[in-house]
Protein backbone atom coordinates (compact mmCIF):
# COMPACT_ATOMS: atom_id res chain seq x y z
CA UNK A 1 0.00 0.00 0.00
CA UNK A 2 1.01 3.82 -0.69
CA UNK A 3 0.28 7.49 -0.02
CA UNK A 4 -2.28 8.04 -3.18
CA UNK A 5 -0.86 11.26 -3.67
CA UNK A 6 3.24 10.55 -3.44
CA UNK A 7 3.41 7.29 -2.84
CA UNK A 8 5.01 7.06 0.28
CA UNK A 9 5.07 3.85 2.43
CA UNK A 10 5.55 5.62 6.12
CA UNK A 11 2.64 7.13 7.71
CA UNK A 12 1.73 7.74 11.31
CA UNK A 13 -1.46 8.29 13.66
CA UNK A 14 -2.67 10.70 15.75
CA UNK A 15 -2.77 8.99 19.75
CA UNK A 16 -7.03 9.90 20.21
CA UNK A 17 -6.31 10.91 23.71
CA UNK A 18 -3.73 12.98 23.02
CA UNK A 19 -3.56 14.80 20.32
CA UNK A 20 0.15 16.14 20.27
CA UNK A 21 1.34 11.97 20.53
CA UNK A 22 1.93 10.50 17.38
CA UNK A 23 2.64 6.92 16.24
CA UNK A 24 4.40 6.28 13.02
CA UNK A 25 4.44 3.12 11.31
CA UNK A 26 4.97 1.39 7.77
CA UNK A 27 3.06 -0.37 5.22
CA UNK A 28 6.52 -1.64 2.90
CA UNK A 29 5.79 -4.96 3.25
CA UNK A 30 2.03 -5.14 3.04
CA UNK A 31 1.05 -4.94 7.09
CA UNK A 32 1.06 -2.17 9.76
CA UNK A 33 4.52 -2.36 11.38
CA UNK A 34 5.47 0.26 14.53
CA UNK A 35 8.16 2.72 13.78
CA UNK A 36 11.26 2.06 15.84
CA UNK A 37 10.51 5.44 18.01
CA UNK A 38 6.86 4.94 18.65
CA UNK A 39 7.34 1.17 20.28
CA UNK A 40 8.18 2.29 23.62
CA UNK A 41 4.27 3.14 23.98
CA UNK A 42 1.52 0.82 22.94
CA UNK A 43 0.27 2.20 19.75
CA UNK A 44 -3.92 2.19 19.14
CA UNK A 45 -4.86 -0.02 16.39
CA UNK A 46 -5.06 0.85 12.70
CA UNK A 47 -8.68 -0.21 11.56
CA UNK A 48 -9.74 0.64 7.93
CA UNK A 49 -11.66 4.24 9.34
CA UNK A 50 -8.41 5.29 11.09
CA UNK A 51 -7.31 8.75 10.49
CA UNK A 52 -4.20 8.27 8.51
CA UNK A 53 -1.50 10.70 7.92
CA UNK A 54 1.24 10.72 4.92
CA UNK A 55 5.59 11.23 6.40
CA UNK A 56 6.28 12.76 3.68
CA UNK A 57 3.31 15.00 1.96
CA UNK A 58 -0.07 16.78 3.00
CA UNK A 59 -1.78 13.72 2.38
CA UNK A 60 -4.27 12.24 5.04
CA UNK A 61 -7.39 10.16 5.20
CA UNK A 62 -8.81 6.94 6.25
CA UNK A 63 -6.45 4.20 6.08
CA UNK A 64 -8.67 2.15 3.75
CA UNK A 65 -7.98 4.95 1.18
CA UNK A 66 -4.37 3.95 1.28
CA UNK A 67 -3.63 2.64 -2.40
CA UNK A 68 -2.86 -0.87 -3.09
CA UNK A 69 0.13 -2.04 -4.62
Amino acid sequence: MKCPICGCQEFYIKNPDDEFETHGFSVASGGVHSSADSEDAPAPVVQETTETFCDRCSWHGEFRKLKKT
